[in-house]
Parts: C-alpha cells; sequence; structure tokens
C-alpha cells in the first residue's frame, strides 16, 4: 500500500486538502499529500543549504589557517543555538502554528548566508590563527560566528515545527505517522550527506559564491513552504501561555519520555561516533607503500624508488597507525576517498534499512523493533571487531584474511540493516507520546532535535577517548557500551508498557492539531 492510499481520494485530487462544511476527514486529507511532502522537502533542502554553506565555510577559513581547532570551534557553534532553540521553538509552534516558524528558517538560513558571503568577500583571505591576533581576526571569528549561529536557529526553527507538523498530520493513522516519520529522517541524512559533494562541486565551479548559491536553495525551500505546505494546527486551550522552561520541565518529568530519553540519547550518540570518527580512524596515515617498486623495470626503477619514498613517508608530526594499534585492519591505511566511500556506503544501507523498516514497524510493538535493532547492533559491532583483527593494514592482508573477511560482511550489512529499525520506532515512540498530550506534540517532537544534537557531540567526545585508548577495537567496545546502556532503557519501557498506548487516554478534537 502506498502513502497515498492511507489518503481519501477527495483529499488528493484537491491537492491543498480543503475541507468543505460538514466533512470528517483523517488529519492527513485535511492538508493533503502534497501538504506532507512539501514539509518532509523543506527538511531536505533546509540541510542542503546549511550543509552545503558549511562546505563553502570550510574551505575558505580552512585553506590558510593553521589552527584546526579555532577552525572547528567557529564552525561548530552552529549546534548552540540550535540546541537552545529547538525546545522553544517546539512550544512557540504548539501556540502559534506550525507553518509560521517554518517559513522563518529559510529566511533565517539565507540572512546567514548572506553574512558569510559579505564577510568572505570582505576578508578574501582569511588567517585563523591566535598568534596572529588582530582587529581583523576578531571581525572574521564575530561575523562567522553570528552567520553559523543563525544557520543554526534556522535548523531550530525547522525541526520541531516540522516533526510537530507530521505528527498532527498522521493522527489515527500509525502506518502513515512511520512512513512520513522515517521520510523525514532519511531526507535528514540524505541532505547532508549529499551536501558534501555537492559543496565541494560549487566550491569548484565558484568558490566563495557558493555562499549564493546556498541562498538560492533556502529560496526554493521558502518558496515550497509557502506555496505547497498548509497549516495543521489550530489554536486549542491544550496550548495555554505557559512558560516554555516549564513546559518543558513538565514534559520532561513525564514517565514515558523520562524513561525513553537513555535509550535515544545512547542510540544518537553511537551513531555520532561511528559517522565522525569512522572516517578520521580509517583514514590514519600508515607507512605502508602503494607505489610497488618491484613491478616496475630497471630503467626506472631509480625514479620510482626516490618518489616512494617521498609519496610513503609520514608528514612531520604524523604518527604512524600500525605501530600506534598494531593488528587493527580497520586503524588507519586507507585513502582519505576511500574511507569516504566506506563510510557512505554504510549510511547508504541505514537508510535502505528504515525504508525496509516502514513495512514492519506499523505491525509491531516498538519496544519489539528496538530490542531486534539492538540486536542488530551487536552483531554488526562484533563482526566488525573479527574484522579489525584480520591484518594490520588492508595492503598487507592474507590471502586467508581475505576469505575471512568476505564471508564476515555480510554479516555486517544484516546488522546494520536490522540496526537501522530502531530510528522509525523511535521517532513513532516520539510522535505517539505527543499524541497523548494535548497541546504539547511541538514540544515534545522538539526534544527530537535536543537529544539528536547532544547526542552525537557527546558522542563524539567520549568516543574519541576510546579510540585513543584502543584505536577501532576502543570504538566498538564504546558501541557496546551504548547498546547496553540503550537495552536497559528499553527493557525498563517494555516492562512497564510505555510503548503501549491503548492504555492512555488520549485527548482529541476535530481539528488535526489536537
Amino acid at each position: 500500500m502506498s502513502v497515498k492510499d492511507e489518503v481519501p481520494q477527495e483529499a488528493l485530487a484537491a491537492g491543498t486538502g480543503k475541507i468543505s462544511p460538514g466533512e470528517d476527514l483523517s488529519p492527513a486529507a485535511q492538508v493533503g499529500m502534497v501538504s506532507i511532502i512539501a514539509s518532509i522537502l523543506s527538511t531536505l533542502l533546509i540541510r542542503i543549504g546549511a550543509r552545503t554553506s558549511f562546505v563553502i565555510l570550510s574551505f575558505w577559513v580552512g585553506k590558510e589557517s593553521e589552527s584546526a581547532a579555532l577552525v572547528v570551534l567557529v564552525i561548530e557553534c552552529f549546534y548552540i543555538s540550535e540546541l537552545l532553540l529547538a525546545p522553544l521553538i517546539g512550544v512557540l509552534s504548539d501556540r502559534n502554528g506550525r507553518k509560521p516558524y517554518m517559513l522563518y528558517a529559510p529566511l533565517m538560513g539565507a540572512v546567514a548566508s548572506l553574512i558569510l558571503a559579505g564577510t568572505s568577500f570582505l576578508f578574501p583571505n582569511p588567517n585563523l590563527n591566535t598568534s596572529n591576533f588582530s582587529l581583523e581576526l576578531v571581525a572574521i571569528l564575530l561575523l562567522v560566528m553570528a552567520g553559523r549561529l543563525l544557520e543554526g536557529s534556522a535548523a531550530a526553527l525547522n525541526a520541531p515545527s516540522n516533526l510537530g507538523y507530521l505528527t498532527d498530520t498522521t493522527v489515527g493513522n500509525e502506518k502513515l505517522r512511520v512512513r512520513v516519520l522515517t521520510a523525514y529522517e532519511v531526507v535528514t541524512i540524505a541532505g547532508i550527506a549529499l551536501a558534501i559533494p555537492f559543496g565541494g562541486l560549487v566550491w569548484s565551479l565558484v568558490g566563495r559564491g557558493g555562499f549564493f548559491v546556498a541562498i538560492a536553495v533556502y529560496a526554493l525551500c521558502y518558496i515550497v513552504i509557502a506555496l505547497w505546505m498548509k497549516e495543521s494546527l489550530v489554536r486549542t486551550h491544550g496550548a495555554g501561555q505557559h512558560g516554555s522552561i516549564k513546559e518543558y520541565r513538565q514534559i520532561l518529568t513525564n514517565k514515558r519520555i523520562f524513561t525513553f530519553v537513555p535509550a535515544w540519547l545512547a542510540i544518537n550518540a553511537m551513531i555520532g561516533a561511528w559517522l565522525t570518527l569512522s572516517l578520521i580512524i580509517l583514514a590514519y596515515p600508515t607507512n605502508i607503500c602503494r607505489v610497488s617498486v618491484q613491478k616496475v623495470t630497471e630503467n626506472i626503477k631509480p625514479a620510482v624508488e626516490a618518489f616512494s619514498a617521498n609519496y610513503c613517508a609520514l608528514h612531520p608530526g604524523e604518527i604512524n597507525a600500525d605501530a600506534r594499534f598494531p593488528n587493527q585492519l580497520l586503524h588507519g591505511g586507507f585513502l582519505p576517498g576511500e574511507a569516504s566511500y566506506i563510510v557512505g556506503a554504510y549510511g547508504l544501507v541505514f537508510i535502505l534499512g528504515m525504508g525496509l523498516w516502514t513495512i514492519f514497524v506499523p505491525k509491531m510493538r516498538r519496544t519489539t523493533v528496538m530490542i531486534l535493532a539492538l540486536g542488530g547492533l551487536f552483531v554488526s559491532c562484533t563482526a566488525l571487531y573479527f574484522i579489525n583483527g584480520l591484518g594490520d593494514n588492508p595492503l598487507t592482508i592474507s590471502e586467508s584474511a581475505k576469505g575471512e573477511l568476505w564471508l564476515l560482511l555480510p554479516v555486517v550489512f544484516v546488522g546494520v540493516i536490522v540496526m537501522s529499525g530502531f530510528t522509525p520506532a523511535a521517532l513513532t515512540h516520539m510522535a505517539s507520546i505527543a499524541e497523548t498530550i494535548p497541546g504539547k506534540r511541538g514540544a515534545v517532537m522538539g526534544l527530537y532535535s535536543v537529544l539528536l544534537g547532544v547526542g552525537q557531540l557527546v558522542g563524539v567526545f567520549i568516543g574519541g577517548l576510546f579510540v585513543d585508548w584502543e584505536g577501532f577495537d576502543g570504538l566498538m567496545i564504546y558501541s557496546f557500551i551504548l547498546g547496553v546502556i540503550s537495552l536497559g532503557s528499553v527493557i525498563y519501557m517494555r516492562s512497564h508498557k510505555h510503548d503501549i498506548d491503548d492504555h492512555l487516554v488520549v485527548a482529541k478534537t476535530g481539528s488535526p492539531g489536537h
């Protein structure tokens, strides 16, 4: 059954889902599938715009800046505004509607890119080094931070109001809810992933002018929301005038949310660590040469030997990954491009798995899906642990080890497919909780952005400590620990039936919002 089959045909024919007097249509039918698709598409465009701007900014400030820490600190302040504003926007969207804040998001993003574009043309050759302190350095830092904070604000404006919107429009339709929330997660990941090569292409073509490409993406996002998205929320007494801090304190004390936070936070920490740290670990330098001197003819052998000596030598300050953690196949030895392909393949398999799980999640108890997904995590980690022990370096792996590798890779593939079920089950669980709290759907779904951001930031930091301790094996040990934490939370939820909605009283009115 397709998503369209979930909505009455009279609403689909109208496209905008206008309601005739006396009609008792489902929330999805009231807004129409075009509106729901526009909502999901806006997330894709917001993420592409922000990540494209990020890539252009990274190339511009990084090309002549020696201080990588300072560059990262300035660029990553994006998350500060997103984490701080997402809860507030969730509460405000409950009061004032979803669409206004979703329209503000691309406007905020466009202003951010305009500030970054202006800064890049005012200071074409930035040098972000603390040793070269000057008023110019201060000006660049402040302007770039302002731009990145505004981009984080754009994400904060879109995510909770968008998730609140998708929750509003899928009230009473579990199958449709699973599909649209999974689609939201897929476009979020895809938007970030696709924008990296897209931003690199834009930089190679127009350089700093790429910021204006990001502005064009934001403009397209605004048009999509303004023309094709219909408001889902009608103001009711459920969204009363309470302080946002007080509201969030009440939400966090909800036992179903409180018991779920450890599971969702741990999984986000694991995903953040895998996506970020794996790329770094795989590409650590080694002294294993990729130039085969033995296979060349005698007349050019001296030249090839000289080239290989320079090509294979570690640069000053680089540490041989094989010497630091011997007998770890996945700790160093891959070219950056190869590492990108491997991590990209993981992302694609994860997205594929989420798509497959949309068939099963509506038919299964949510904690059952989560437990199975955590089983997939443990299987993947175990298989990767054994793969990591097959040799020192991908260039020196033995033939027998290659045979074992080809046996273990399908196990990893299946494990990741199964593991990916946690995300759609978790988002559906959050939306179901939101449905039981009248007037607080946006606020509850705002926790998605908070837990996603906090989980990934904390996950990468703590995961980095495990990698420093035990290399790639350390990352797998860390993942096991996070999986156990998440499993404990899920088992508690299951034993107390926090994932079953039938025993809860859900306040319903005739509007899609509540």
